[in-house]
């Protein structure tokens, strides 16, 4: 075939947009991942090279002289916001990336294919899974595909981890979701710089064969985990050859145990870091581990409000039974109180108790929850208002202890379809219903059909949170479990509120008295907060962390005379208790850039929290939108950064996204930006003829025709589908991803296609 037939040929592929995903081979997959200060940093570097298939018949002229177009689906934690890609095309060309809004992005990728570019697109299906598009060049005349340099994509994301039950956990991408023809290769590494490593953890409950090995679906995954230090710990998996049908896990799940942070917690500040930055980021860690060890844990008044309505039938209402009892078997014996609540067209169809949790009682509900039946329509109204004033009574009801939370659990299927169903009224007559927030409320909603939106608008002005239980996984119990025992097992704080503050002396540091703070009230001034997360909580469980992220001006820290304090109010077991905490404060010195510390109190570490603010302030804004898309101008929130509409809330998420180059879901997505320096090789007919070669950037110019369709119109690739090819996909970020995209496995039970920590609307 002759040089200028395959010019002409290129531009005929671009035309036809054609699918030549089965042209690329992925040959090299490796996961690095490292976590600092709850922030993990993974990147994913991936090798793609075109198959020489001019032996073959199956291919056409297009197809071996064309650009490749290739699409995969990748999978990753739910909570991993991707904030680079780079696409290396060899010869000094690289094309670095560029978050966007969402339809600018794809606007963006469009052109650049339209001219023959090469370029790359990354967009989000949904929470987990993403849809990565690259568009490789054709080999440089007269070579064979296997003589291209090959292509290499370096995708980066973050993720913001939490403590929970004294432990971080995590996912690791193991799969790509094809097959890997060299080797695919995964490396982890914890350092906590603050409280140190106590245990690393990639077996979940695996035998311990003393090198974390787990057997899983068949697939035999050998972890090596090595703690290098008491501050940091290592894990490498290495395996070559890997299949397109392979049982390896999509995802897999670990943990790490951090030890105790210091009673005063962990402020950090990037001072040093960002010296030419006017405004920094301020994240507080705190979790008085001493004191709340010695204290012990409150008791809770718990109404467990079961929807028996007709949705709820089959899987559902048997997952809730399952749920139920292994929630009711975690209260504490003499010490907390319940009652179980079914609702469907009356707020109120049946209640057992309330009664003083022990043995018998426990049983006693278990049985009761297990003879219901479903029936009748979705109350919704009058199963709240009924549920808060059972939460309230009953410390009269059995004389349990006055310093008891009340806490209010409902599980929902559905919408409101029976008395009040107008979504803002419901609401409304929750909060005035649940005076000062004094009954939490946290909601499990069970499938789409759950009105979330509403039950989010409900947790965020009762002090409360809500998990959408993500079903056809088989993991649906498991979910609910989690849940409580992460959240409502053991609760040691309720009523906390964090404030920061400018101290013009060295005031006392530790456990104050109910007073303290108080009488030292006209040495404080209030440190003022750019933006900032919420900084009242409605609860803490044991062995969680209360964490605030915020931006502040670098002009109103503290002088030379001045000190940074944390004052923190809660109820606790024994008593309302005030803390208040100061902490040292590296300066810059003007003079030479060196630091000095005001004072020996603890520690003020310095390092970069600038992505971690984003994610968590984004993920506030978003719970926000839901809210008001519920609520409108009814949504009430006890902090000055919740005033808005849903479309207002958006547009400032979708901001801060940009600012922060992190993709998110309906909002943006990532763009590879033209380098200059780069070219494809192509020759010219004109110059063949003469034995003549030139390199030349091109641009879709030579000739009629170019870019002509969606891109996002090719074969996708998901799941398992054989050569990373998926049939069908859907445009860019939009509807449901492809059924590939759900086919592969996390460790612990959890299927890869549904986000794995489930969907936590936060309150405050």
């Amino acid at each position: 075939m002759t040089m200028a037939v395959c010019h002409l040929v290129i531009l005929a592929a671009m035309v036809a947009a054609e699918d030549t995903s089965n042209l690329v081979d992925l040959t090299h997959y490796h996961v690095t991942t490292d976590v600092q200060s709850r922030l993990l940093k993974t990147t994913i570097d991936m090798t793609f090279r075109r198959r020489d298939d001019n032996t073959t018949t199956t291919n056409t002229t297009a197809q071996l002289c064309g650009p490749v177009i290739h699409t995969m689906t990748l999978q990753l934690p739910r909570l991993a916001r991707v904030q680079s890609l780079e696409m290396d095309l060899s010869n000094d060309c690289t094309l670095d990336s560029q978050v966007q809004g969402l339809e600018q992005a794809k606007d963006t990728f469009e052109n650049m294919a339209s001219e023959g570019k090469s370029a790359a697109i990354l967009t989000a299906w949904d929470m987990s899974n993403y849809k990565l598009q690259i568009v490789i060049p054709p080999p440089p005349a007269n070579s064979t595909a296997m003589e291209q340099e090959p292509t290499k994509v370096k995708l980066t994301y973050t993720e913001l981890l939490v403590q929970k039950n004294h432990q971080v956990s995590f996912q690791l991408p193991v799969n790509p979701g094809m097959a890997v023809s060299d080797s695919l290769e995964v490396d982890f590494t914890v350092q906590d710089e603050n409280a140190g490593i106590l245990e690393l953890n990639l077996k979940d409950a695996a035998e311990d064969t003393g090198n974390f090995r787990r057997k899983l679906s068949n697939h035999q995954l050998a972890f090596d985990v090595t703690l290098a230090n008491p501050k940091r710990a290592i894990a490498h998996f290495q395996e070559s050859n890997l299949t397109e049908d392979s049982s390896l896990p999509r995802l897999v799940r670990g943990f790490f145990r951090p030890a105790p942070l210091p009673e005063a917690g962990v402020l950090t500040i990037p001072l040093l870091e960002e010296e030419t930055k006017e405004e920094v980021c301020l994240t507080h860690v705190f979790n008085p581990s001493d004191f709340l060890a010695t204290a012990g844990s409150l008791p809770k008044n718990m109404v467990f409000v079961i929807d028996i309505s007709g949705s709820m039938s089959g899987d559902r209402l048997e997952n809730a039974k399952v749920a139920f009892a292994s929630m009711v078997s975690l209260l504490q014996d003499n010490t907390d109180a319940f009652a179980v609540q079914t609702f469907s067209s009356l707020g109120t169809e049946t209640l057992w108790g309330p009664a003083v949790a022990n043995p018998s009682t426990k049983q006693e509900a278990t049985s009761f929850v297990q003879s219901l039946h479903t029936t009748g329509s979705t109350n919704l109204h009058d199963a709240y208002l009924d549920g808060i004033k059972h939460a309230k009574s009953m410390a009269s009801d059995i004389d349990s202890s006055s310093a008891a939370v009340p806490i209010l659990v409902v599980l929902s299927d559905g919408e409101a379809s029976e008395g009040i169903t107008n979504r803002a009224a419901i609401a409304k007559n929750v909060r005035e219903a649940n005076t000062e927030g004094q009954v939490k409320i946290f909601s499990l909603a069970f499938g789409s059909s759950a009105d979330v939106d509403l039950l989010t608008g409900i947790a965020l002005q009762n002090g409360g949170k809500v998990l959408q239980i993500f079903e056809g996984f088989d993991d649906t119990v498991q979910q609910m479990e989690d849940f409580y025992q992460q959240e409502l097992e053991q609760i040691v704080l309720s009523d906390i509120g964090i404030s920061f503050f400018l101290s013009e002396d060295d005031g006392s540091v530790g456990v104050a008295s109910a007073n303290a703070a108080t009488a030292d009230a006209s040495s404080l001034l209030p440190l003022s907060m750019l933006d900032a997360t919420t900084s009242r909580f409605p609860v803490l469980a044991d062995g969680s962390e209360l964490v605030i992220r915020g931006k502040v001006s670098r002009s109103d820290l503290p002088t030379d005379s001045s000190f940074l304090q944390a004052s923190i109010s809660a109820l606790s077991a024994v008593g309302n208790q005030d803390w208040l905490h100061q902490y040292d404060l590296p300066l810059p010195d003007l003079d030479n850039g060196s630091s000095s510390a005001i004072n020996a109190n603890p520690p003020l570490i310095v390092n970069d929290c600038e992505q971690a603010f984003a994610h968590a302030r984004i993920e506030e804004l978003l719970d926000y939108r839901n809210a008001a898309r519920a609520l409108g101008g009814d949504l009430t929130i006890s902090t000055s950064s919740s005033t808005g509409t849903a479309a207002s809330f958006e547009e400032q998420a979708r901001k801060m996204a940009i600012d922060a180059q992190l993709v998110w879901p309906g909002l943006t997505a990532l763009i590879t930006v033209e380098n200059p320096a780069c070219q494809q090789v192509l020759q010219q007919a004109e110059q063949e003829s003469e034995g003549k070669e030139s390199q030349v950037c091109y641009s879709g110019e030579s000739g009629s025709g170019g870019y002509d369709g969606d891109f996002s119109d090719d074969k996708a690739s998901g799941g398992g589908a054989a050569g990373g090819q998926a049939t069908g996909g859907p445009t860019f970020g939009g509807g449901a991803p492809p059924p590939g995209a759900t086919g592969g496995q996390t460790t612990g039970g959890q299927a890869s296609g549904r986000p794995a920590t489930g969907g936590q609307a936060t309150g405050g």
